[in-house]
C-alpha cells in the first residue's frame, strides 16, 4: 500500500488563502459543475443554511472515505492520519485562523466559517489522495473557489451536474 504523504506545497496553498478577496466580484471559474454566483453574503448565508447544501457535502465526504477505505483499501487508522496530518499542520492552523478573523471582520455567522473549515479541511485530505484513479473531486473543486477568494455557499441538483453556487 502506498504511503500517502501531506505535501508542504499542499499546506501552503491552504495557508495562503486570501479569504473572500474576490466575493461580489465576477467570477471566471472552471469547474466540473456549473457556478452561479449570488448577490451578497445575506444571500449566502441563506444558500449556507439550505438542507441541499449539507447534503452535498456529507455525500461528498461520504464518498471521499469510501474510497479511501474500501476502494483503496486504507485501514480508519491509516485515513485518520491523513486527517490529522492535515488538521495538525501548522499552515492548516493559521488558515483557520484567517478564516474565522475574515468571518469576525465581515460579521458573518460563525456556522458558515464553520461550513468553510469542513470544506477546507476536507479538500487537504481529498488532494493527499488525487494521485489515486477515481479519487473523487469536491473538495479539490471547492478548494479552487476559495484560492481565488470567492465563497462557495450551496448547492442544487446532484453532484458535479448541479449548480454550485458562490459569493
Amino acid at each position: 500500500m502506498k504511503e500517502i504523504i501531506v505535501s508542504q506545497e499542499l499546506l501552503n496553498e491552504l495557508e495562503n488563502i486570501q479569504w473572500f478577496t474576490n466575493c461580489g466580484k465576477q467570477a471566471e471559474i472552471d469547474l466540473l459543475c456549473s457556478v452561479q454566483q449570488v448577490d451578497g453574503w445575506e444571500k449566502a448565508e441563506e444558500f449556507d443554511e439550505k438542507d441541499e447544501w449539507e447534503e452535498v457535502i456529507s455525500k461528498s465526504r461520504d464518498n471521499l472515505a469510501d474510497f479511501i477505505m474500501r476502494k483503496l483499501g486504507y485501514s480508519v487508522r491509516n485515513f485518520n492520519s491523513i486527517v490529522a496530518a492535515v488538521r495538525e499542520s501548522q499552515q492548516y492552523k493559521t488558515a483557520i485562523a484567517k478564516l474565522y478573523d475574515s468571518v469576525e471582520e465581515r460579521n458573518i455567522k460563525e456556522e458558515f466559517g464553520d461550513t468553510l473549515s469542513w470544506l477546507l479541511l476536507n479538500a487537504g485530505i481529498e488532494r493527499a489522495f488525487a494521485g489515486f484513479k477515481g479519487c473523487p473531486k469536491f473538495f479539490s473543486e471547492m478548494l479552487e473557489v476559495l484560492k481565488l477568494g470567492h465563497c462557495p455557499c450551496g448547492w442544487t441538483g446532484r453532484w458535479p451536474k448541479g449548480t454550485l453556487y458562490i459569493y
